[in-house]
């Protein structure tokens, strides 16, 4: 599972290319993205002691790759690494500079929040499969990304829900609302308002249930938004075991 849910992580995740300015093979071939709030680049994990080597050449300490990519990130096939802010500074001197376009995927659907309440994964007896936004009642719902509107009704246990279609075979959904402005067929842009918080369906409070899935498959939303403050660093370690 856990080796599924990378794969799709690195086909549906935008990255930034590195460029240099000089010939330089280790640097001009570098992939350089944020990734749960810290700048670096993902590498394959076919010899333990090269993974050894390279997180004592680019990362800050272990502390962070771990905190990135969990405990076990040696048995994974790839694993991301965080640089650290000396080789940041070292890469700057020469001639990386960062391509046009967007670090992360989806932007927040709520523009000001404080906390996540609940995260992705195992939760109680079951398994979440998106996080949860609180904010008061009417509080405005905005589309994460460009896309068009396949779900605009009620429904049983989401309650009043958008769930919206977007390029790469993504989906978003939007729940529990307490009121649905777009309908069905809709071609919404990313930031455009789609619905109010409510806490309509299976809900013991007003807030935000939102999941991105690629196609039917859910996916960790914190590893698609951009890094906040409000969300707990450990929130950002995904258990899907």
């Amino acid at each position: 599972m856990k080796a599924l849910v990378l794969f799709i992580l690195l086909a549906a995740s935008p990255v930034f290319t590195a460029v240099s300015a000089q010939d330089n093979d280790t640097i001009g071939s570098m992939k350089i993205e944020e990734h749960k709030g810290f700048t670096g680049f993902w590498t394959e994990v076919s010899d333990k002691a090269n993974l050894d080597y390279i997180i004592r050449t680019y990362a800050s300490c272990e502390k962070k790759v771990i905190l990135v990519n969990g405990n076990d990130y040696k048995s994974l096939e790839r694993v991301f690494i965080p640089l650290s802010e000396s080789y940041l500074a070292y890469i700057k001197t020469k001639g990386i500079m960062q391509t046009d376009g967007r670090c992360d995927e989806f932007d927040w659907p709520i523009i000001s929040f404080d906390r996540v309440t609940s995260s992705f994964g195992k939760r109680w007896n079951s398994f979440h499969e998106g996080i949860d936004i609180p904010a008061g009642r009417g509080t405005p719902i905005a589309a994460a990304a460009d896309g068009r509107v396949i779900v605009a009704r009620f429904l049983e246990n989401y309650g009043y829900t958008v769930w919206l279609e977007h390029r790469g075979n993504m989906v978003t959904r939007y729940c529990h609302a307490s009121e649905i402005l777009v309908k069905e067929g809709d071609i919404v842009t990313r930031g455009q308002v789609i619905a109010s918080v409510g806490s309509t369906g299976n809900s013991t409070g007003n807030h935000l249930h939102f999941e991105i899935r690629y196609g039917d498959f859910p996916m960790n939303p914190l590893d698609f938004l951009p890094y906040h403050p409000g969300v707990n660093k450990n929130q950002y370690l995904r258990k899907i075991d």
